[in-house]
């Protein structure tokens, strides 16, 4: 996957344990123990952003943080907590699963056990998860 948005070209294959981007602050090169499940790159409040979903905890069930965004020059905007508030058991909430571009920004699937999926959008003023709901 060759990903370009103005200020920051991504380039990824899924299955591979490196992501790699570059803009004009230089290449930045981020390594990870297992592939991530997606990477997105977007622009916001005129800065270029780079979203990438870590591979879920593969415990059963365990609640996995596993999204970071990152500025154009590699570092850490923020990591991603999926809102737990979704389902009565807190704990149900697994993870991220996938990210894609929809209307210009990343929209985040969650997964969760026995209650379906659900999609979300980033707030980058609070770093959330907002307008949730079922996405299957």
């Amino acid at each position: 996957m060759t990903e370009e948005v103005p200020g920051v070209l991504v380039t990824w294959t899924r299955g591979e344990t490196t992501v790699r981007w570059s803009s004009p602050a230089g290449g930045v090169e981020q390594q990870y123990e297992q592939p991530p499940q997606s990477v997105v790159a977007w622009r916001e409040y005129d800065e270029a952003l780079v979203l990438v979903v870590e591979a879920v905890n593969g415990a059963p069930f365990t609640p996995s943080d596993n999204a970071v965004v990152y500025r154009a020059d590699g570092t850490e905007q923020f990591r991603l907590h999926p809102p737990h508030g979704l389902l009565p058991e807190p704990s149900d909430v697994h993870g991220f699963y996938d990210a894609f571009p929809q209307d210009g920004r990343p929209l985040l699937i969650m997964v969760t056990r026995n209650a379906g999926d659900f999609q979300g959008r980033i707030d980058l003023e609070s770093g959330k998860i907002v307008d949730t709901n079922h996405w299957r």
